[in-house]
């Protein structure tokens, strides 16, 4: 359920008009685009989230009290967090044809920190949510949503790094 679900909610991220706006104006829907995220999702996001979560309630147990939730994001942000954005640019990069160690490189260093930071606003606040109001048997739902909102951020950063602009502080 979790892949299924990943691989559908990243797939729309391409109609995003945020993302359209970096994206060229004749250019609105890209099928090569739309079929890359909704690769990443398929054989990335879902089944690695799905693991790190799985990790992190099974060697920190439930969210009963706000120091466990604490901790349970703090996991989830600085050790689960990281090696995803680094992956998932280095694969957006061979997908998008950059088959050089220095180009997949470049894009790695160019939108991960990027990504890091404004991660570390958004994912920490929907995780707390997450581990404190949302029942477990929700959890998917509520983090396939959370992921859609957060992949459009990521598509229009992947799309607007390409296009030369700089990112915005």
């Amino acid at each position: 359920t979790q892949l299924v679900i990943e691989g559908k909610v990243l797939r729309p991220t391409t109609l995003d008009p945020t993302v359209n706006d970096a994206c060229k104006a004749d250019n609105y829907f890209s099928p090569s685009r739309t079929l890359r995220w909704t690769l990443a999702g398929l054989i990335l996001h879902g089944p690695y989230f799905f693991a790190g979560f799985s990790l992190i309630d099974k060697h920190i147990g439930p969210a009963t009290t706000w120091k466990v939730v604490a901790k349970k994001t703090a996991v989830a942000q600085f050790f689960l967090f990281p090696p995803y954005l680094v992956t998932l640019f280095g694969l957006m990069a061979l997908l998008e044809g950059q088959y050089s160690a220095s180009k997949v490189s470049e894009k790695v260093k160019r939108r991960v920190p990027e990504a890091f930071i404004s991660g570390c606003v958004y994912w920490p606040v929907a995780n707390v949510i997450n581990f404190s109001v949302v029942p477990s048997t929700m959890r998917v739902p509520y983090v396939a949503i959370s992921a859609g909102v957060w992949n459009s951020y990521l598509s229009w950063t992947n799309a607007r790094g390409d296009r030369g602009e700089k990112p915005s502080s």
